[in-house]
């Protein structure tokens, strides 16, 4: 009896724990919305959330070409039923939301002005504020500690937790998706600081 008292109550611990903990939680609406994300995918969320887009952007005239590339292969893709646009066009990224994935979509449905996205785009990777390496190092080992914690069961976690740590350590911290995400989702989108996104966007 008592054994199942003490095991009860740490059951009780445990969910109240992950209940507050805004890590758990944004890995666990990852994966609703994506079911086959991998731990891959899962530090790209992250990693966006707390760098940006990831690089800064010298040349936006190179930014528009490639977006305007990007946007005809994603209106014939479309056009040909490979795949949907997504339920989601604008997806709050890590525990902060500080920066979203904004759906190409938006701009071949008329709902935002290429021009418009792009200047966000820019903006968002040249002004954004982001951490440091070592600040964002420490931000993924925790971010790593829950998901052995609680999301082991995320198909190779274990394998690809050690390949990121070695990436890592060899100073690689901009990694690409998976490819199972790639395959199933197809994403196109950029990433945009949620201010922005909010007062220019939405």
């Amino acid at each position: 009896m008592r054994i199942r008292i003490g095991l009860f109550a740490m059951a009780v611990v445990l969910l109240t724990s992950c209940q507050n903990d805004p890590v758990h939680d944004a890995i666990a609406a990852q994966l609703r919305q994506y079911p086959e994300s991998r731990v891959q995918d899962i530090y790209k969320n992250f990693c966006q959330d707390n760098l940006g887009p990831g690089h800064l952007i010298p040349n936006p005239e190179a930014a528009r070409t490639y977006l305007m590339s990007e946007l005809q292969e994603y209106r014939e893709d479309l056009d040909k039923g490979l795949y949907e646009m997504p339920a989601e066009r604008f997806v709050p990224l890590g525990d902060k939301a500080s920066f979203v994935r904004v759906d190409l979509s938006v701009v071949l449905d008329s709902l935002v002005d290429a021009e418009t996205l792009l200047s966000a785009f820019v903006r968002s990777a040249n002004d954004g504020f982001v951490l440091s390496e070592e600040e964002w190092k420490a931000k993924w080992a925790t971010v790593a500690a829950v998901i052995r914690r609680d999301f082991s069961d995320i198909p190779d976690a274990a394998r690809d937790l050690a390949a990121i740590d070695s990436l890592i350590a060899q100073g690689e911290l901009i990694l690409h998706h998976s490819s199972v995400f790639e395959a199933t989702y197809h994403p196109h989108y950029r990433i945009v600081a949620r201010q922005i996104a909010e007062e220019e966007l939405f």
